[in-house]
């Protein structure tokens, strides 16, 4: 009996579509005749040529748009073809027929309204259609020329792989599988197979990667139809824009007329009823005539069992809809539309559906449920090597389009997430990074804030730390917003480590020995014990003291300058790592290349692998024109640069720049210059004690006393060194005063008793000095026998130079120009203070100058530093002969006014410049002879006030008139110029 009722619905329906075939073959001769009644008008009128023209014209353009339509349907006349049905055929054949017989039904109208018109309106009334033709399909070519690939995309796009080429997961021969079972081997069972992944998986990938193999391997057989209810669910009409998508896909791939109207039918016997269900918020009618229902039902049944092709339904993105749409979808799906030759292929995450709800479902039951509905279930799942080959092969795409992007500087960028993929700890990390989707929005957010212009490569920021916060920025805002408003602007100690002297540190926690003092404060210590598991993993990361300084006891140069754990200190107020970080994230605010430590780091490594140090001091950030501070950080990188790093070449070389290049840096000290040339000398000093010599391998190991008086060797231009000695390079004698300066400063930096740890250097001068001279033991002994050679080769420099050629130093010194002091950096100097303070600066240098000379030159004290007044001119008796030739210098040549007319300007300027003992200004400093007689010889000084005494007092204002008094500590003594009096008058009393 229910054979018979299928029968009966086909029958009926059949009839239906060979009556409309039949109508169809009747209104397209009705079409022909009456173009034939426009032809034979033509060919009856007195027409000209022209109008022919016209007519012909117009005909030939409908004809040509008939052949268009017909070849862009190619395919439905193919399907129509090759399902053989003559029957069809038959009754259009028909309807063709008969109306030809009975010469049409409208043709008398037609030919007399066409005779009552003229050529001119049935031209018109003929081209309307085909203008209306062109202007659309005008509008679609331009449409189609002006339409924007998303090649142009400057980001990563999170469109699925279309085919094989994007299968970056190794899906294929998965998905070819799974096409496989869903083609069933042809089988009409309709099933449900579902697809369990989380997003960002690949679902969508995969599904493209089985329409490719059912398109391959079952070319003709399978239908695809996608649907996604996300994108209709605020339609009023779901189950309409179901059912239209699904005939659109049955007329584009099989000509099935039959099925057609029933679907059609079937569905609006679903949704035309007073009673109602809902899906996803929609009513859709529920009829009370359920016969018809089930009749329509089982002709489709019929219909599609007959059909040799399979139509698969493929669901996608199920689980964005709230759980109850879900329920109904489903239901909808297996009480009305399983039906034969339909499959579906649902696409979820369980997990994710779980969490839709405010109420939390238990994750067995939501898999029961499903169940129920779904009959074969398979999950993907993402092999973290082949995510991590797609992020770093893929990104480039999107990087390379665009122009102001450089991919290896984002390669440099995310470089930190290797070490995540590589991690144990990998699992941790899935949430924020385990899936492409997730990888792509941290890349398009590191496009976005521009991060990719940064030089990770020459800049202080860690790789790791980058990543994390980055990941804080997207996964978590507000947190990230915490971040930045507690340190911001100089504040500090929330998330920041924080020292044993700053607020909030941990009580009980003492500062042991095995670590460096850091702890995290007790407000992130309360912040984080109310996080969830994943955002404290992740904060830990960057700012838990324990993991990101694994209680190191000492923190390395670049771990201080980069650890975002790290935010200034309370010598610090202007902020500090994190700061920088927060600002290039939040600010896209790059730090200045040139104050990043890395910077610094790569030109050193540069300099000592292949660069000559001349060519990267040539570079625009090294131009004096900026100053001297660029120059000291890269020269304090080299100097503590551990001495294997170096090879004997690249130290020569370093060293003979330093000490050829001396006299361009300035002498003046003034806040922010930068390097100073005095810091220069101590660096040489330091160069070669780390790399002045060698072993017997040519290796800095083995620095035993044979090894190391190689460094007296090039001090003193000794052997391989001949000519090209650090002293005499030095003291060049085109360098002046100045020179003479640098000389006396490097003497007193290989110095043993001045704190330093330069012990290569010390040992190598007290062994070239003398071979009974001690190189361990007291210091005392050491010093006296290491500074004996170099202190009496300096005064023979000063002798030659000065005492000889009987030359002032007072004067020399005195009229040193600002542009001689301050070298290529005078420019720059200049235009950092005001000219009256730069003058003052420059007689203040000129004072300490002096002072220091002839102290270094003339005192016989032992104390910090050993002068060379205490030597002999020749010899190891150590009688200080270097100091009574010093005074013999001083009051026969520098303060005799028979010789210069300032002597005696010199005189009282030399004791004051010499009186400085502390700091600021005392209401009355009363001198002390044992300030003026550390190098003048006390005699010597009480016979010269003898003689000049009255002379001295006689002269009004002697300081001013010798230019002195602007330096300002002068200035304040030569108010107080009467006490010098008293100090000298007593020297007389007292013999």
């Amino acid at each position: 009996m229910q054979e018979t009722n299928k029968s009966y619905q086909l029958i009926k329906i059949n009839c239906f579509f060979l009556f409309k075939i039949f109508l169809f073959g009747i209104i397209l001769a009705e079409f022909a005749l009456c173009t034939k009644v426009i032809l034979l008008g033509f060919e009856n009128s007195s027409a000209q040529n022209q109008r022919e023209c016209w007519f012909w014209t117009i005909i030939g353009l409908y004809f040509l748009i008939a052949c268009i339509y017909l070849y862009r349907r190619k395919k439905q006349i193919k399907f129509i073809v090759k399902s053989w049905r003559f029957d069809l055929l038959l009754v259009f054949s028909a309807g063709v027929i008969s109306m030809i017989v009975v010469g049409g039904l409208g043709i008398s109208f037609f030919q007399k309204w066409i005779s009552s018109l003229s050529w001119l309106y049935t031209v018109v009334l003929l081209s309307i259609p085909l203008v209306f033709y062109a202007a659309i399909n005008l509008r679609k070519l331009q449409i189609k020329m002006t339409k924007k690939s998303d090649e142009n995309s400057g980001f990563m796009s999170d469109k699925e792989g279309q085919s094989k080429n994007d299968d970056a997961f190794e899906f294929f021969e998965i998905a070819k599988r799974f096409a496989g079972r869903v083609y069933n081997q042809g089988s009409p069972e309709s099933l449900v197979f579902g697809i369990d992944a989380p997003w960002g998986t690949g679902k969508s990938t995969f599904i493209n990667l089985c329409r490719e193999h059912w398109r391959a391997d079952f070319k003709d057989k399978v239908i695809v139809y996608r649907f996604d209810p996300l994108r209709f669910e605020n339609s009023d009409k779901l189950l309409d824009k179901f059912v239209d998508g699904l005939l659109k896909v049955i007329k584009d791939n099989f000509y099935a007329p039959e099925l057609e109207s029933l679907v059609a039918k079937y569905a609006k016997l679903l949704s035309d009823s007073k009673l109602t269900i809902s899906i996803l918020g929609f009513r859709f009618g529920v009829p009370f005539d359920k016969s018809s229902i089930d009749r329509t039902f089982e002709g489709l049944d019929e219909v599609l069992r007959r059909v040799d092709k399979k139509i698969v339904i493929v669901v996608d993105d199920l689980d964005r809809l709230s759980f109850s749409s879900i329920k109904e979808i489903l239901f909808v799906i297996k009480k009305s539309f399983i039906l034969p030759n339909i499959s579906y292929v649902l696409c979820y995450d369980t997990e994710n559906i779980t969490a839709l709800e405010h109420q939390k479902l238990d994750s067995e039951k939501i898999i029961e449920f499903l169940e129920k509905f779904i009959n074969i279930k398979m999950s993907l799942y993402l092999d973290h090597k082949l995510l991590l080959d797609y992020f770093t092969e893929y990104k480039d795409r999107s990087l390379a389009r665009n122009l102001l992007s450089n991919p290896e500087l984002v390669s440099r960028a995310v470089e930190g997430l290797k070490d995540i993929f590589n991690s144990k700890e990998y699992y941790l990390y899935i949430p924020f990074i385990g899936d492409a989707r997730k990888l792509k929005r941290l890349v398009n957010t590191i496009l976005l804030l521009e991060v990719e212009q940064l030089d990770l490569s020459n800049a202080d920021f860690d790789k790791s730390d980058l990543v994390h916060l980055l990941i804080i920025y997207i996964n978590y805002p507000n947190i990230f917003r915490k971040i930045y408003n507690t340190e911001m602007h100089g504040k500090r100690g929330f998330f920041s480590l924080v020292g044993q002297f700053d607020d909030h540190y941990p009580k009980d926690s003492g500062i042991m020995n095995t670590d460096n003092g850091y702890k995290n404060s007790t407000l992130y210590t309360q912040y984080v014990a109310d996080l969830t598991e994943n955002q404290r993993f992740i904060l830990n990361k960057v700012f838990n003291a324990d993991q990101r300084l694994q209680s190191a006891r000492n923190i390395t140069a670049e771990q201080a300058t980069s650890y975002a754990c790290f935010n200034g200190s309370l010598f610090i107020p202007k902020g500090g790592n994190l700061e920088r970080y927060l600002n290039l994230i939040v600010k896209v605010s790059r730090p200045v290349q040139t104050e990043q430590y890395k910077f610094y780091v790569n030109l050193k490594n540069e300099i000592l692998e292949k660069t000559n140090i001349a060519d990267v001091l040539q570079h625009e950030e090294f131009s004096f024109s900026k100053g001297e501070g660029n120059h000291e950080q890269l020269w304090r990188v080299l100097i503590n640069s551990p001495h294997s790093e170096y090879s004997p070449i690249k130290a020569k070389e370093i060293i003979q720049y330093a000490l050829d290049n001396l006299s361009r840096y300035s002498m003046l000290e003034i806040e922010n210059v930068g390097l100073r040339r005095n810091s220069i000398i101590l660096f040489i000093a330091k160069l070669l004690d780390k790399v002045g010599w060698t072993d017997e391998e040519g290796k800095y190991w083995i620095n035993t006393n044979e090894n190391v008086v190689k460094i007296a060797e090039w001090i003193f231009g000794e052997n391989q060194h001949k000519n090209s000695g650090i002293l005499e390079n030095i003291a060049r004698e085109e360098r002046g005063i100045l020179g003479l300066h640098d000389l006396l400063l490097f003497r007193l930096y290989c110095c043993a008793d001045r704190g330093g740890d330069m012990f290569n250097l010390t040992r190598a001068l007290s062994r070239h000095g003398g071979p009974n001279n001690p190189t361990e033991g007291i210091v005392r002994n050491i010093v006296i026998g290491e500074m004996r050679e170099i202190s009496q080769y300096v005064f023979r420099v000063f002798k030659a130079r000065y005492i000889d050629k009987s030359k002032n130093i007072f004067e020399e010194v005195l009229e040193l120009s600002a542009e001689a002091v301050c070298a290529n950096s005078y420019s720059y100097i200049n235009s950092q203070i005001p000219d009256d303070s730069f003058n003052s600066k420059l007689l203040e240098l000129k004072s300490r100058m002096l002072s220091f000379i002839t102290y270094q030159l003339g005192s016989a004290t032992y104390s910090s530093g050993i002068p060379c007044g205490y030597y002999d001119i020749e010899g190891e008796e150590d009688k200080h002969g270097i100091n009574e030739a010093i005074n013999d210098y001083l009051f026969e040549i520098c303060f005799n006014p028979e010789r210069y007319d300032k002597g005696y300007n010199y005189f009282l300027y030399y004791l004051l410049i010499n009186n400085r003992d502390g700091f600021g200004h005392e209401v009355e400093r009363i001198p002390a002879i044992d300030k003026f007689t550390e190098v003048l010889n006390e005699d010597r000084i009480r016979k010269y006030w003898g003689v000049h005494g009255e002379s001295v007092r006689v002269q009004e204002s002697i300081l001013e008139k010798g230019n002195f008094i602007a330096d300002e500590y002068v200035a304040w003594c030569a108010n107080q110029i009467g006490n010098v009096y008293k100090v000298l008058d007593k020297l007389i009393e007292e013999h």
